[in-house]
């Protein structure tokens, strides 16, 4: 029988400390990041407790003795949606000064650098800790995407300090050094005495959820390319049609739930020898009250439901996944070799084996032929398939009870001459019209100002131009006319998305529409270009009219490249004015809510 640690502590004496680790996250890392520092706490005989932010009851915190906090930071600055309500209470102002002085707690940070506010979550959540009276036991992690390692390289050291400190600070109570043989962890769902085959495996009846999420049952009505036949990037026109009436303002993202291709869930299956009880119907639940499941979760569903909706079985993986598959191997020389990844030494192998050339956790299982996973040990392996969030570009007013996209279909080649599709958008690229499946709705990162007499200024490249359309349509149904779009594109008759749609806004005199386009001449043509040269447009909007600004688009040079360029028109725009108080300006504009930014990666 294979050694295992139980999730409830079993390994530790009953006396050992409680460890809580609490994580926000958007997109997985974070949650990942503190799974992995519970196993390493479960390896040293601390008593764990797991889960997202905002599931944690806030009264309790100030009996906690230790917690761990991993948050990432979402855009320019934002903290991820399930962290919200505990910072929100953290953040008032009624909170004595000593508040947690009998609580130790570490602050471990995911971000990236190429945002001004880089990890600018973590860095406030650590500083109102303190505030508070609560004793940081080390310094802040700072995780890094634009690192050579990404996490990794600031990952290994921080926890191995983390640990260090914990045997010295809370010495004396359970095992606490790390167990030297890697052991196969508790499964972290109990599934129960299967009961009949699911007739209904492929259709949304079939899941029960642990929590309403609020979906909104909708028809796809529109599913179209926008992109020139022979262009490069496929970028389709997304619309829905909701069956009652729906809430969301311009800004606000729509949220979509993936499924994983079927011929890879059909490969999985067989690889795994889980075709038999494919189709069965499970009991789900969680191994362990203190790792509860997440929300979204399903109480009851079949394997294959497990893998066609919820797990991802497609992505690149993370080193935890190698961490996990090597308890799963029963070939000496593929357990020596995923053990080499799990390891300081092993990371520039596992970077050259997974990240560089983007290699699927498909492709490595049909590589690692030995390796048998139980489907009780399905979500300890593979991640979630988590939702996909994009920019409404419709405005209700303009289109009662409809929800429309503007989406870049994900496709690429690696360095293996390999095709890679993304799993969201190639699923949503592949439903025909009339397809009826369920969406949701969340709040974004950008609001209109209320006064419509103020100006708005929108940079949005590309894709990044959905939300603006959003904006313009809820802007003119109002009658405010003094809105400036800078749009950037490649080619005028191959993607300059809603080009009619903007001319027609301008010649209402509704629009100033300044477009930028980077391949049709030698010269390369960028908004930021543009800008540069509205160097009195910019200041009037801004400075003197107290106007918004917001920048959508691709996360790489272009935010940066826009704020520069304002920066420079600012300080040319007025007397008494230089680079510095413009730098200074802008940040307050970002205080006051009237620059907004959401981007990606």
């Amino acid at each position: 029988m294979t050694e295992h640690i139980d999730y409830d502590g079993t390994s530790q004496d009953d006396e050992s400390h409680p460890f809580l680790i609490l994580f926000g996250s958007e997109t997985g890392n974070a949650q990942d990041v503190a799974e992995r520092i519970g196993l390493e706490a479960f390896k040293r005989g601390y008593k764990t407790r797991l889960m997202a932010m905002d599931a944690y009851p806030l009264d309790d915190l100030v009996d906690e003795p230790l917690v761990i906090f991993v948050c990432s930071t979402t855009g320019n600055g934002a903290e991820p949606r399930n962290m919200m309500t505990l910072w929100k209470t953290l953040l008032r102002s009624d909170l004595p000064t000593d508040l947690l002085d009998t609580t130790h707690f570490a602050v471990f940070g995911l971000g990236d650098s190429g945002y001004e506010r880089f990890n600018w979550a973590a860095k406030k959540l650590q500083r109102r800790l303190l505030s508070l009276g609560a004793i940081e036991l080390i310094g802040r992690g700072d995780a890094d995407d634009q690192d050579f390692y990404g996490i990794e390289s600031a990952f290994g050291p921080w926890v191995s300090r983390l640990f260090e400190a914990l045997s010295s600070t809370f010495a004396g109570t359970g095992q606490h050094a790390e167990i030297p043989v890697p052991t196969r962890p508790e499964a972290r769902v109990i599934m129960t005495v299967p009961g009949q085959p699911d007739i209904l495996s492929h259709q949304m009846e079939g899941l029960k959820l642990r929590s309403d999420r609020g979906r909104i049952p909708v028809t796809l009505t529109c599913n179209e390319r926008m992109t020139r036949a022979d262009w490069f990037q496929e970028v389709r026109r997304i619309e829905f049609a909701a069956d009652d009436d729906i809430s969301y303002e311009p800004g606000d993202v729509a949220v979509l739930y993936p499924e994983n291709p079927e011929d890879d869930v059909n490969w999985l299956l067989k690889r795994m020898g889980w075709e038999d009880a494919a189709d069965v119907t499970y009991s789900i639940s969680p191994s362990n009250p203190d790792w509860p499941l997440p929300t979204e979760f399903p109480a009851t569903a079949t394997i294959r439901q497990l893998l066609t909706k919820h797990l991802d079985i497609c992505s690149v993986p993370r080193r935890s996944f190698f961490e996990n598959i090597r308890h799963f191997t029963s070939d000496e020389r593929e357990k020596e070799k995923l053990d080499d990844f799990c390891t300081k030494e092993g990371l520039d192998d596992l970077h050259s084996y997974t990240t560089r050339p983007r290699r699927t956790i498909i492709e490595v299982l049909s590589e690692f032929k030995s390796v048998a996973i139980a489907p009780e040990y399905a979500i300890n392996v593979f991640p979630l398939l988590r939702p996909r969030e994009f920019s409404i570009a419709s405005s209700l007013k303009a289109h009662p009870r409809e929800v429309h996209l503007c989406v870049a279909i994900v496709k690429y080649r690696t360095i293996m001459k390999g095709t890679r599709r993304g799993v969201c958008t190639s699923w949503l690229a592949s439903l025909p019209v009339g397809t009826r499946l369920e969406i949701g709705l969340a709040d974004g990162m950008m609001r209109l100002p209320e006064n419509l007499k103020k100006p708005i200024v929108m940079v949005g490249p590309g894709t990044g131009v959905a939300p603006f359309r959003a904006f313009e349509e809820e802007r003119a149904f109002a009658g405010a006319k003094d809105n400036t779009l800078y749009f950037g594109c490649r080619s005028l008759e191959a993607d300059c998305h809603y080009r009619q749609e903007w001319e027609g806004y301008a010649s209402e005199g509704e629009l100033t529409f300044r477009l930028a386009v980077s391949r049709d001449q030698d010269r390369k043509v960028y908004v930021q270009h543009l800008i540069q040269e509205d160097v009195f447009q910019i200041f009037e909007h801004l400075v003197s009219n107290e106007g918004h600004f917001y920048i959508c688009g691709s996360s790489n040079q272009m935010p940066k490249a826009v704020r520069k360029a304002v920066i420079g028109c600012i300080a040319k725009g007025g007397e008494g004015w230089d680079e510095q108080k413009a730098e200074e300006f802008v940040k307050k504009m970002e205080l006051d809510g009237r620059w907004g930014e959401e981007c990606w990666s």
